[in-house]
């Protein structure tokens, strides 16, 4: 079964680049990620993979912090315990969702009220704006931090490789270049980039799946 949808998957790429009949070895030259080597790719082809290109920017980088909380007698106030990390994103007056493990389709509103900092972190309380799910005495609380102002790149556009993160960048009309970056935070949306990337730099999201293929390739 695994040999079979390398196999589909190498097809896969062949259409793609309009040589069905080439010979493996030529096809994977095209597309393994190298430093020195850049994957062409014509505008039929892009528009056929639906490629789409953004722009590495300055942006908000929003953070959610997801931890669990428990819920005081009167049903009102929440209260979690947050790593340093967590801990330092977090501040009176943010907006939480809480939802109950025994209802999932039940959301609240809440607002953190207090941050109590420790050595290791921090315990904060969110209170509801109105009365909690009845019996419920714990919940995931999904507290909506300050965005942050940074360079970064769509999450999609991010790939792992041998521990490393990759995107590929587009030197010219069609001819697109791996380049390894350096992430940071990564957001709902967006990651933070440290180094690698310049504002401007076009990076490939949806449509890079010659990428995946030539994973697949190479375990072949």
């Amino acid at each position: 079964m695994r040999a079979q949808l390398r196999g589909a998957a190498f097809a896969v790429v062949l259409l793609a680049l309009g040589a069905s009949d080439a010979p493996a070895q030529s096809i994977r030259d095209r597309i393994r990620l190298s430093k020195d080597k850049l994957t062409p790719i014509t505008e039929a082809q892009a528009n056929e993979l639906t490629l789409t290109l953004n722009d590495a920017a300055v942006r908000p980088i929003q953070i959610w912090v997801r931890t669990a909380g428990t819920m005081d007698r009167a049903a009102r106030a929440l209260t979690a315990v947050l790593s340093k990390e967590e801990a330092a994103y977090v501040k009176v007056g943010q907006r939480v969702r809480a939802f109950p493990p025994q209802s999932r389709s039940s959301m609240f509103q809440a607002k953190i009220v207090n941050v109590i900092p420790s050595g290791s972190g921090a315990t904060v309380t969110a209170m509801l704006s109105g009365p909690g799910h009845e019996g419920s005495a714990r919940y995931v609380l999904e507290i909506v931090t300050e965005p942050i102002e940074s360079l970064s790149v769509p999450n999609e556009a991010i790939i792992e490789v041998d521990g490393k993160h990759v995107v590929y960048v587009q030197v010219e009309k069609g001819r697109y270049l791996p380049r390894e970056m350096k992430p940071g935070l990564q957001g709902e949306l967006y990651t933070q980039v440290l180094d690698g990337l310049q504002a401007g730099d076009q990076v490939v999201t949806f449509g890079s799946f010659f990428i995946d293929a030539d994973f697949k390739l190479k375990g072949s």
